[in-house]
């Protein structure tokens, strides 16, 4: 919608105030302040009524605190979505404005308040609304900052939200500071006087005066070179305040903390591994390759079986974990599945039910603990190597199991 006379007023108000603000000085901060800006109003879908440009004038009072209060008058003409009629859209509001921590020249701030809203006909409202937000504040001097702001509003009787964009001018004008006089020039003598040597200058407080300092933002209590950049004593890219581990090798690639890498994760950095992918969860050694096996070593698991049965009972997990995790460190083994049975059945029987408890076993180490198939092997004795007489049922029940045998004879590698 186009302005109308009622935002032609308030323009012109802006502009007349930046011309008085350029010729008013004070000594704070502390005082009244007049913020004239210009937002866009996004109203609730709910409501019926377009969005529309904003023009508002706010009053306040800036304590000698994080505190500020602020009176705000507020308009934006709008229409109807549907059928286009005019809604006269006028807001007065009371809101409280807290100050948080200013870097450099800007300062955030918190606000909420309450206030009252009024659509002219045919919405014909007058509802009370509550407002939270927030903003920042750009200081050009001490009179002068650029404000941008944003706030939810929230109708109390309708619970419609809106929302409300602003960009503004604050001025303000001090209360504390006294007005500066009219000097009138008098002729004076002219005395010579010996030139003020001035102190050097030192930033950043690290000891290196800033005419030498070739890093002026160093930490406070941070230890520096003669040209005033942080130490580095490992000459790893980390600075030694943030370094982890102040004596790594030279040339070692190392991460945030200054520490040398381990791609691998087997316990050996990178600049001393020889084999740099070795699989996870292998036993190294100190070059970081698979560690070897000097001599036979043998890992037995004793699983037994129910009678006619090939069926693994889950009990035996644990035991089976543990030949998993012997394979895992010593990735050069192999595992042999030895099936047995007791003497009931034929011989042809049997021989055959202690071949599928085998492979049951294997199937165990392969699905479960994702050993790879071509390192399991099984193979079914029968009743041929019973580890007990079969005279009675207690050891019949011994003789129904499985052994599992890793083994490997590996030479050492040259050192």
């Amino acid at each position: 919608m186009p302005f109308n006379k009622k935002h032609y007023a308030l323009m012109t108000s802006v502009l007349a105030l930046s011309t008085v603000s350029s010729q008013i000085m004070a000594e704070t901060q502390e005082g009244f302040t007049l913020t004239p800006s210009i937002g866009y109003y996004n109203m609730d879908n709910k409501r019926g009524v377009d969005n529309e440009t904003a023009l508002s004038l706010g009053l306040g009072y800036q304590f000698n605190s994080p505190w500020a209060v602020e009176f705000t008058y507020l308009n934006a003409d709008s229409s109807t979505l549907s059928g286009g009629t005019d809604v006269d859209v006028d807001q007065l509001r009371l809101d409280a404005l807290y100050h948080l921590a200013s870097r450099e020249d800007l300062t955030p701030y918190l606000a909420a308040g309450v206030g009252s809203t009024d659509f002219s006909s045919p919405i014909d409202l007058d509802n009370t609304q509550l407002n939270a937000g927030g903003g920042v504040k750009y200081a050009i001097n001490d009179q002068v900052s650029l404000r941008g702001d944003f706030r939810l509003l929230k109708d109390t009787e309708d619970h419609h939200l809106d929302n409300l964009t602003t960009l503004g001018v604050q001025f303000t004008f001090g209360n504390k500071g006294s007005k500066q006089e009219e000097v009138v020039a008098q002729p004076v003598a002219v005395v010579a006087e010996e030139p003020v040597e001035q102190a050097p200058v030192d930033t950043d407080g690290d000891g290196v005066v800033d005419a030498n300092d070739q890093c002026l933002s160093t930490p406070k209590g941070a230890a520096v070179y003669a040209n005033g950049c942080e130490l580095d004593g490992d000459n790893d890219g980390v600075v030694d305040r943030l370094d982890q581990c102040l004596t790594t090798p030279n040339g070692a690639s190392v991460d945030a903390k200054g520490c040398a890498l381990d791609g691998d994760k087997d316990g050996v950095a990178d600049y001393k591994d020889q084999c740099l992918y070795t699989a996870a969860g292998a036993k190294v050694n100190e070059q970081g390759c698979h560690e070897t096996l000097s001599s036979t070593k043998t890992v037995s698991l004793d699983v037994q079986f129910a009678n006619n049965s090939d069926a693994v009972d889950a009990k035996y997990f644990p035991q089976i974990e543990e030949v998993a995790t012997f394979l895992t460190e010593y990735p050069e083994t192999n595992v042999v599945i030895e099936g047995h049975t007791d003497d009931r059945g034929s011989a042809a029987y049997n021989q055959q039910l202690s071949e599928k408890r085998a492979k049951a076993i294997a199937n165990v180490l392969v699905e479960e603990f994702a050993i790879a198939e071509d390192r399991v092997a099984a193979i079914g004795y029968g009743e041929s190597q019973p580890k007990v007489d079969n005279d009675t049922a207690a050891n019949r029940n011994i003789n129904r199991r499985v052994v599992a045998v890793v083994s490997a004879t590996v030479e050492e590698a040259a050192q």
